[in-house]
């Protein structure tokens, strides 16, 4: 399509910038019990392919266990644009493309509008969605493929929850799980090295990130919001149903509730430190920031309840005023679009490797103080009051308190733009450009590049890195993010990432066998001037030669002597680690193994991988001929590796995979 609508009108009539498309309410149990479908509005790609196929994503819908094609939906097709998308159904496998590209789509565009950038895979690289990519109670990222992959499964016969036993459940339907994978691989395209768990919290963060922006999609839906409010009294956390994760697979799966729920367990301080498993570890962050999320959504509405009440702020028994409803779900929104701008905009100040829970909190204060200096309703204080009350705080921290907390700013001033320093213009313009959606994204060319690693090598020392030549350091990620701060203006930053792979570290056996490279790393928080407002260092320590060189009171001791602690805490994670607290090597693995973001299932019951190949999915109709598929289609699954996708189906059930002459 190009720039204006076909058709007879003269004038031509422009093409809308938005695109509604309907959705199951979370997913289709829930929405057989309400009654209720949802919409997202999503940006409108004027160039949207069958499948669909866009610039950021593109569902690939090939059975590896019954090698089948679907037909792909065309989102464009009159009819479907007439009636905001097709009518969710279970035996339609468009429906199923559809939802999970809407999903998708209002995922990354929260992203781009907290992050203050467009969002782009590496290069022209999309990310490719499977639906119907193995039988197994799952769906995970796969790093190594660039895909989500959905799983689908026959649920409990004998407590298959508000399901039928044995119906047929599809992962791919449920947008917390499609949310949750999706989020998994943004964060992966953010920071990539948050696949190797060099400590207990690494992939814990991967999963609170991933839970966190599943939650905080379900406000995107003002009715659900306003419902949750009039079924709690206006008291949130009354109401389990918004504040829980993936109904139908939790129940459908015989656990008689939801998958995860973001409320419920009161504070233990100790319950973080006794716990190395990941969703775990990560359940407790989430359960912090909603402590916080509520105690929030309390103060913003406590006005209303006094107004309503005549001062005495307690409701009577019976339904809450209708207008009184919409002023508390309007407060509850606005106070999860705060909490959600604090936890995306964090992501840029965080290190490039070995992630903390700690370092989370230190990076959501340091950035949020950024854009709200006067922070007048204390949100950031009670965070991390709602943290330390869960056993959730930074090491080597003097106090709780708000300047504690902050990123270190530089020993010495320092810029990136100094003399013979990175000529940051291109930088900044192609930011700009690619802030318009009809824009080309992308900064071209090697110059840039070149001058950060130059640059980085002059200041080794007081980046947290070594100037051993022998060590080169890498430029992991180099962009301009435009954020708005609280007095409305925008304020446009620098942020770069750089990693040094520590070879003679690894030579050493430090890692005592583990495949796992040891990488240093800083995160330089700049001015577009180049002014380096913060560093985020995780450091190793220096070889002897080196530090022999620094002279006493140099910022690089102090580097040295954290890397020296960060190691020390590497080898006992690395002695004690099994496969029930982290895996290191789970990014290289194949798909049988666990991936980031999988869902916790019991391996030991058979009907998580019982397999029905000989038992179609859909109709016939439903089933593509091959060669009457777009091109775009079969290069996205050629890629994914068609043969071993057929084979890692088959190994899922136990058979044997011939080759695919399709292959």
């Amino acid at each position: 399509m190009g720039d204006t609508s076909a058709g007879t009108n003269r004038p031509a009539v422009p093409l809308p910038a938005r695109r509604r498309l309907r959705t199951f309410a979370f997913d289709p149990m829930s929405t057989r019990l309400s009654g209720r479908f949802l919409t997202l509005d999503i940006p409108f790609e004027p160039d949207l392919g069958p499948g669909p196929a866009g610039d950021l994503v593109v569902v690939v819908d090939y059975d590896p266990v019954r090698r089948l094609w679907y037909e792909p939906v065309h989102l464009d097709d009159p009819a479907v644009l007439a009636q905001d998308g097709l009518r969710p159904v279970e035996n339609d496998p468009r429906a199923h493309q559809q939802i999970v590209y809407a999903v998708t789509m209002s995922v990354i565009e929260r992203f781009e509008r907290y992050l203050g950038r467009r969002f782009r895979w590496r290069g022209t690289a999309r990310l490719r969605l499977v639906p119907h990519a193995f039988e197994e109670r799952n769906a995970f990222f796969d790093a190594t493929r660039g895909a989500v992959l959905f799983g689908y499964y026959e649920a409990d016969r004998r407590d298959p929850g508000r399901n039928l036993p044995g119906q047929m459940i599809f992962t791919c339907l449920s947008s917390d799980m499609i949310a949750h994978e999706v989020t998994h691989a943004i964060i992966h395209r953010l920071r990539r090295y948050y696949t190797h768990a060099t400590n207990p919290d690494v992939y814990g963060c991967h999963e609170a990130f991933a839970d966190l922006i599943a939650l905080f999609q379900h406000f995107v839906h003002r009715d659900v919001v306003l419902e949750a409010v009039a079924a709690g009294a206006a008291d949130l956390g009354r109401s389990t149903g918004l504040l829980a994760l993936a109904h139908e697979f939790g129940e459908s799966s015989g656990r008689g509730t939801s998958l995860r729920s973001a409320i419920g367990t009161p504070p233990d301080p100790t319950a973080f430190a006794a716990t190395r498993e990941p969703h775990r570890r990560g359940a407790c962050f989430v359960a912090a920031l909603f402590d916080a999320f509520l105690a929030d959504h309390r103060r913003a509405s406590a006005d209303l309840l006094r107004l309503a009440t005549g001062g005495s702020g307690v409701l009577p028994p019976g339904a809450i005023p209708p207008d009184l409803a919409r002023r508390v779900a309007d407060e509850a929104v606005a106070s999860a679009d705060r909490l959600l701008a604090m936890i995306v905009r964090a992501i840029d100040y965080l290190p490039t490797v070995d992630v903390t829970f700690g370092d989370v909190l230190r990076a959501i204060v340091t950035a949020d103080r950024t854009f709200h200096p006067d922070d007048a309703v204390n949100l950031r204080a009670t965070l991390v009051e709602c943290m330390r009350s869960r056993g959730i705080r930074p090491d080597r921290v003097t106090s709780l308190a708000e300047e504690s907390l902050l990123w270190p700013r530089p020993a010495q001033p320092l810029s990136l733009t100094e003399p013979d320093g990175v000529d940051l213009a291109p930088v900044i313009l192609a930011a700009t450009r690619n802030l318009d959606p009809t824009g080309e994204a992308g900064l071209k060319g090697e110059q840039v590049f070149r001058q950060v690693t130059t640059w980085a090598n002059r200041h080794a020392l007081e980046l947290g890195l070594s100037p051993d030549p022998a060590l080169p350091i890498a430029l992991t990620g180099i962009h301009v993010a435009y954020r708005r701060t609280q007095d409305g203006q925008t304020l446009p930053e620098i942020v770069v990432q750089l990693t040094q792979r520590r070879r003679d570290l690894e030579a050493s056996g430090v890692t005592s066998g583990a495949d796992l490279p040891l990488l240093a790393g800083t995160t330089v928080i700049a001015a577009v001037d180049g002014r380096v407002e913060y560093l985020v260092p995780k450091p190793f320590p220096l070889s002897a030669d080196v530090l022999a060189t620094v002279p006493a009171g140099h910022v690089a001791r102090a580097h040295h002597e954290a890397g020296e602690r960060r190691l020390a805490a590497l080898r006992d994670w690395l002695a004690g680690v099994d496969e029930a607290d982290a895996r290191p090597r789970a990014a290289a693995a194949p798909v049988p193994p666990v991936h980031v973001g999988r869902w916790e299932i019991d391996p030991a019951d058979p009907a998580a991988t019982k397999s029905h190949a000989d038992r179609p999915l859909f109709d016939p109709v439903f089933v593509a001929d091959p060669a009457t598929l777009p091109g775009s289609l079969a290069q996205a699954l050629q890629s994914l590796g068609l043969r071993k996708l057929t084979r890692d189906a088959d190994a899922a059930r136990g058979g044997a995979a011939p080759d695919d002459p399709s292959a």
